[in-house]
C-alpha cells in the first residue's frame, strides 16, 4: 500500500513540474482548414492556446505571422486550394520561434481577420476571410433586382449550419448540414417550378453568419423566411418533426429553450466574427419586431405542421416559440422547421433518403402555396385559382398511358399481348416506324382506354382515400397524373380520376388464372394487374381478394339437361370450363344438376 502511495506521489510531482506548452509560451499550430463560399474563401488556423499574430498584404500575398509558435509534425507545409480568391497556402518557420502562413491570393481581394476562443470541441482559432468585393457587389445587385420585381412572391430558404459547423451528427455519422442542404435545394426547385422566386442562404458546404442570412432575406425583399434543420436529443428514442417561430418573451417550454440555445451557438462554432456576442438583443433590437409578423409566422408554421404530418409523425402538434437569433426579422414571417430527429436511428435513415427529403420539401411547399398564393390572383384561394385555370375536359373518353421498360427477349407482339392491346396501337402511341425497332431499356407508352373525370384536392385529402372513394388504386392515380410520390398532392391540385365503374371483389379459387377471370368479367389482364397492383399476372393465390372494375359482358343463360357435362356446355358455347365455373361461382365442375340455370359468357 505504501509503495502505491509513493508511485502516485511521484506522478503528481512530475505532472506539476513539467511545464505545459502554454506555460512555456510555445503555441502549437494544430491544423489548417478552409471553405469557399461564392463571395469569399475562409482559412482557419487552429492553435493550442490564445496567441498574438500579425497580418500583412503585399503583391498578391497575404502573410499571417504567429509569435512563439511551432507547427505540428503531422501538418502539411503546402496546400493548393485553386479557388477564385486563394490559390495556395505555404507554411514556413521564421527565426525567433515564429510561424508564417503565406496565402497566394487574386488581385483586388479584401481581407478580414479575427480570433475565436475555445468552445465545445473547437480549439482557439485564427480566422482569415479573403473576400472578392466584385462578386459581393454583384450578389447584392442581383438580390436588390429581385426585390423590385412586381407581382412576385419571394421565399428565402435557409439550410442551417454549414462549413465548420456540422450541426447535429447521427449515429451513422450523418451530418445535419448535409441533410438540410439537400432538403433546401429540393424545396427551392419545387417552388421555382410553381412560379415562386426561391433562394438559398448558402449553396454549398460553408458557414454563413446569422447576420448574413438575415441580410440576404432583407436584400431579396423576402415574403417568407424558412430555416431548415434536423433535431437531436440524447434520448435516441425521441422522434418527430416540429416547427418553431420567434418569441420575444422566452421559450414556450424547456425543450424549445434548450433548442434555441443550441442553435444560437452556431455563429460561435461556425466562426462568425460576431459569434462571441450572443446577446439575444443583437443584431436586431427585439422591440422592433411587430406582433403582426410573429402572428403571421405562427399561422404559416401551423400550415407547415398540417402538411408535414402527412409524411412524418409530429413531435409537437402546435408551433412552439423560442428566441432563435436567425428568426429575428422584424417584417418577414419566419419559421424554423425541424424536419426529423437525426439522433433517432429510424429517422436518421429517413433523413438520408432522397425520397423522404423530397416528400418533406413538397409538404413545406404545399404550405407556402396556401400561405402566400401567387399574387396575380391573391384574392382567391389556391383551390379557386387552380379551378379557374384552363383545364382539359376529362369527362370524355380518352386514352390513359402507363409506361413499360423493354427487357431482353421482348417483342412488340409479346408486349401487346401481355397488356391486352395491339401492335398497331403501340406503334402509333410510341411513334414507332417498325415493330422490330425496339431496344432493351426503352420505355414504351402502353395505352388503356378508360373514361376519366377530374377531382380537385381539398385540405386533408390523401391519395389513398381518393383512390378508395373512386374505386381505383394509388398506383393508377400516380401514373395517370404523373406524380413522383403518393404524398405529393396539394390543396387545389386537379387530379385525373378514372370514371366510376362497377367495382366488385372476386376471391381467387383453385385453378383460376388471371386470363380466365378477366374474360369472365369483360376486362383485360393488364387492367387487373394495374387495379390490384400485381407484380406479375402469374402471382395470384387461392383466397386472394381481387378488385374487378368493369361493366360485366352481356351473358346468356342455358338450362342443364340430362346427360350434360360442364365440358360439353363449354365446348358448345365456345368458352372454357374454368370461365363457366368462375362466372357461376361453381366450386366443382361435377356439381351441376338437371334444370340448373348457368350463365354463359
Amino acid at each position: 500500500m505504501r509503495k502505491i502511495f509513493y508511485i502516485a506521489f511521484l506522478l503528481l510531482f512530475l505532472c506539476a513540474t513539467i511545464p505545459s506548452p502554454e506555460a512555456s509560451g510555445t503555441i502549437h499550430v494544430l491544423s489548417v482548414r478552409h471553405w469557399t463560399a461564392p463571395e469569399y474563401t475562409r482559412v482557419v488556423i487552429d492553435t493550442s492556446a490564445d496567441t498574438q499574430y500579425r497580418v500583412a498584404e503585399e503583391d498578391g500575398k497575404i502573410s499571417v505571422d504567429i509569435d512563439n509558435a511551432d507547427v505540428s509534425p503531422s501538418l502539411e507545409r503546402e496546400y493548393f486550394l485553386n479557388e477564385p480568391a486563394v490559390e495556395k497556402i505555404l507554411i514556413t518557420d521564421l527565426p525567433e520561434k515564429k510561424v508564417r502562413f503565406e496565402l497566394s491570393v487574386a488581385d483586388g481581394v479584401s481581407v478580414e481577420d479575427f480570433k475565436l476562443g475555445k468552445i465545445l470541441d473547437k480549439p482557439h482559432r485564427i480566422v482569415i476571410d479573403i473576400k472578392i468585393p466584385e462578386i459581393e457587389r454583384k450578389t447584392i445587385e442581383e438580390r436588390e433586382k429581385i426585390k423590385t420585381l412586381e407581382r412576385k412572391r419571394v421565399v428565402v430558404i435557409d439550410p442551417g449550419h454549414g462549413g465548420e459547423d456540422p450541426g447535429a451528427i447521427g449515429r451513422r455519422k450523418t451530418l445535419e448540414k448535409d441533410i438540410v442542404l439537400g432538403i433546401s435545394k429540393k424545396l427551392r426547385d419545387i417552388l421555382k417550378q410553381r412560379g415562386y422566386e426561391a433562394f438559398l442562404t448558402r449553396e454549398g458546404d460553408y458557414y454563413v453568419s446569422f447576420k448574413e442570412r438575415m441580410k440576404a432575406a432583407r436584400q431579396y425583399g423576402a415574403d417568407l423566411f424558412i430555416s431548415i434543420h434536423a433535431d437531436a436529443c440524447r434520448n435516441r428514442g425521441v422522434r418527430g418533426s416540429s416547427v418553431y417561430c420567434l418569441s420575444t418573451r422566452g421559450a414556450t417550454n424547456e425543450a424549445a429553450r434548450l433548442l434555441a440555445k443550441s442553435q444560437n451557438l452556431s455563429d460561435i462554432i461556425g466562426g462568425s466574427e460576431n459569434g462571441h456576442n450572443n446577446d439575444e438583443s443583437d443584431p436586431i433590437t427585439l422591440n422592433m419586431l411587430q406582433t403582426e409578423t410573429i402572428n403571421q409566422s405562427i399561422e404559416f408554421g401551423t400550415m407547415v405542421l398540417s402538411d408535414v404530418k402527412k409524411v412524418n409523425r409530429l413531435k409537437f402538434s402546435k408551433v412552439h416559440m423560442a428566441p432563435f437569433r436567425v428568426l429575428k426579422l422584424p417584417d418577414i414571417p419566419s419559421v424554423l422547421v425541424e424536419t426529423a430527429y437525426i439522433s433517432n436511428p429510424r429517422e436518421e435513415v429517413l433523413l438520408r433518403s432522397s425520397a423522404y427529403q423530397t416528400d418533406v420539401a413538397w409538404a413545406i411547399a404545399s404550405a407556402v402555396n396556401e400561405f402566400i398564393p401567387l399574387p396575380y390572383e391573391a384574392d382567391k384561394t389556391w383551390a379557386e385559382r387552380a379551378a379557374a385555370q384552363p383545364q382539359k375536359d376529362y369527362t370524355a373518353e380518352e386514352v390513359i398511358y402507363h409506361t413499360y421498360q423493354v427487357k431482353r427477349g421482348d417483342t412488340l407482339e409479346k408486349i401487346a399481348r401481355r397488356n391486352g392491346t395491339t401492335i398497331a396501337t403501340l406503334l402509333k402511341a410510341n411513334q414507332l416506324r417498325s415493330k422490330n425497332r425496339i431496344l432493351i431499356g426503352q420505355r414504351l407508352k402502353i395505352p388503356s382506354e378508360l373514361p376519366v373525370t377530374s377531382y380537385t384536392v381539398k385540405r386533408g385529402d390523401k391519395l389513398e382515400e381518393i383512390a378508395r372513394n373512386y374505386g381505383t388504386t394509388v398506383g393508377t392515380l400516380v401514373r395517370l397524373n404523373e406524380l413522383k410520390s403518393r404524398n405529393r398532392i396539394y390543396v387545389g391540385q386537379r387530379l385525373k380520376i378514372p370514371s366510376e365503374l362497377p367495382v366488385t371483389v372476386y376471391t381467387v379459387k383453385r385453378g383460376d388464372q388471371l386470363e380466365l377471370i378477366a374474360r369472365s368479367y369483360g376486362t383485360s389482364v393488364s387492367d387487373l394487374v394495374r387495379l390490384n397492383e400485381l407484380k406479375s399476372k402469374n402471382r395470384i393465390y387461392v383466397g386472394q381478394k381481387l378488385r374487378v372494375s368493369s361493366n360485366p359482358p352481356a351473358t346468356t343463360t342455358c338450362r342443364i339437361k340430362r346427360g350434360d357435362t360442364l365440358e360439353e356446355i363449354a365446348r358448345r358455347n365456345g368458352t372454357t370450363v374454368e370461365a363457366l365455373m368462375s362466372l357461376n361461382n361453381l366450386k366443382s365442375k361435377n356439381r351441376i344438376y338437371v334444370g340448373q340455370k348457368l350463365k354463359i359468357p
